[in-house]
């Protein structure tokens, strides 16, 4: 592995972050961390038709949610910038001219209905749409003639003859022929640059030693050479990783988890659990305990170790580990994450130390965060009531006899503690003769408004004994 390891995440800001872009930015930075690199963020924005500021920001900022920092980019600056397209025009004006000037790149005046039109009659006849190179060997006559009527040309790359051979990481030696990948636009007939070329001016100035990204970009690739070795630049290493798929197989959709990272943050996922999910998916960081940290992860990686087959996405999974990564933590790192959730809730008044005691009473329950501000009703007077289910479990047989033993050991106690607990399970069995769901569903019925929940000798301390008593005598009546 050379020295100097350079790795770039380039989104376009038309919309949120999805999470299967995070994941091709996870797999760059834990890249760059592990070989002590950088990692760039550069935003592609010269799609002025769909450019949204207010999704550049958003996407900024789930990144530094999911930890995933930049080294180098906007608001962090470089000595390579500027990190927006929109900003760089100058550069790639320069580069396109050059390859116009060595007769590497034409002027095209086909119009987009022509170009249009051009594909159709392919297709008639059976054959593979695509561009016939008419402006290849335009006289100065034809030229003139087409800018008389007005028309701005394009700039076209024209491809060599032969194939270009892609040597990928993960999916090893791609041989494509040039005579299937057609002259393109590098500039468009607005001056602005097309995806290749930009992406390829870009990485090459900036450095960057290796792309990682998905293998929809696979395709890209072999024009992408071109261009790098057309303007003297040596092209980095190329790894694509598979996409993600829903568990059967299909396309993943937003039901089965195709969602933007900002609704799963909105869900109440943990950015720990949701790095550690898409850092399994695929393989590339395998071996080991699932449950992993940031060291974990950069030890692990594997570029070569990823899969070539889709990795399927299982939203099951990912709430399992959310709900794994919500029990290793402490009350107060709990809180930190929490507060949002929390608002509206009639919380003035209400001591920090009390709140934190009561995550880590329910932490060992909730799979999200989201979960917790539900969890949190058991404790708070004003969102107390009891559900249908807690009901049916007071109506029946030997239920109200466990209620009222409860209240009477309570009664005979000082503030109830959780040291209390054992005391208070062996006086309720002698008074009752029950045990087990028969003496302590009824009890957690009354207490909580529920059938399921943390455990009674982590609750009661925090109910505290007034309103123990209060609720007890409420669920008799």
């Amino acid at each position: 592995m050379k020295e100097g390891v350079r790795v770039r995440f380039a989104p376009s800001p038309t919309g949120l972050l999805h999470i299967g872009n995070a994941r091709t930015a996870l797999y760059n930075k834990l890249f760059a961390l592990k070989h002590n690199g950088s990692f760039i963020l550069r935003i592609e924005d010269t799609d002025v038709e769909r450019h949204d500021p207010a999704a550049e920001a958003a996407i900024m900022e789930d990144l530094r949610w999911l930890g995933l920092a930049w080294d180098e980019g906007p608001g962090a600056g470089g000595r390579h910038g500027p990190y927006r397209q929109s900003e760089r025009e100058e550069i790639y004006h320069e580069h396109a001219q050059r390859l116009l000037k060595e007769e590497r790149a034409y002027q095209c005046y086909c119009t987009p209905e022509e170009l249009v039109q051009m594909r159709e009659q392919l297709l008639a006849k059976g054959e593979r749409p695509r561009y016939l190179g008419q402006c290849r060997e335009l006289s100065s006559q034809q030229v003139r003639e087409f800018e008389s009527e007005g028309r701005r040309p394009s700039l076209r790359f024209m491809i060599p003859e032969g194939a270009t051979v892609v040597r990928d990481i993960i999916h090893g030696k791609k041989v494509f022929a040039n005579n299937l990948l057609e002259d393109f636009v590098i500039m468009r007939s607005d001056g602005r640059p097309a995806y290749n070329f930009a992406a390829v001016v870009d990485d090459a100035l900036m450095e960057i030693t290796h792309v990682i990204r998905g293998e929809d970009h696979l395709p890209n690739t072999p024009r992408q050479i071109l261009l790098y070795e057309a303007l003297g630049f040596t092209p980095p290493s190329f790894a694509h990783h598979p996409l993600m798929v829903a568990p059967e197989g299909e396309r993943l959709s937003k039901r089965q988890g195709a969602a933007s990272v900002r609704a799963y943050r909105d869900e109440g996922f943990l950015p720990q659990a949701v790095i550690n999910y898409l850092a399994l998916l695929g393989g590339g960081v395998s071996g080991g305990e699932e449950i992993m940290s940031w060291e974990q992860m950069i030890a692990r990686l594997s570029l070569e170790g990823i899969a070539r087959s889709p990795a399927a996405f299982d939203l099951g999974k990912l709430r399992w580990l959310n709900r794994n990564h919500v029990r290793t933590m402490g009350g107060e790192e709990i809180m930190r994450y929490a507060r949002p959730f929390l608002r509206g809730l009639p919380l003035e008044g209400v001591k920090e130390e009390w709140l934190v005691r009561v995550m880590d009473a329910i932490k060992e329950n909730a799979e999200t965060l989201a979960e917790i501000r539900g969890y949190l009703s058991i404790f708070l007077p004003e969102e107390f009531s009891l559900g249908d289910e807690a009901r049916s479990v007071l109506a029946e047989d030997g239920a109200l006899q466990a209620v009222k033993a409860m209240e009477e050991v309570v009664q005979d106690l000082g503030e109830v503690e959780e040291k209390d607990f054992p005391q208070i399970v062996a006086e309720l069995k002698k008074r009752t003769e029950l045990k087990g769901k028969r003496l302590f569903a009824p009890i957690r019925a009354a207490l909580t408004g529920r059938v399921e929940g943390p455990e009674l000798k982590n609750i009661l301390p925090l109910l505290g004994k007034r309103m123990i008593l209060e609720r007890l005598t409420a669920a008799l009546r």
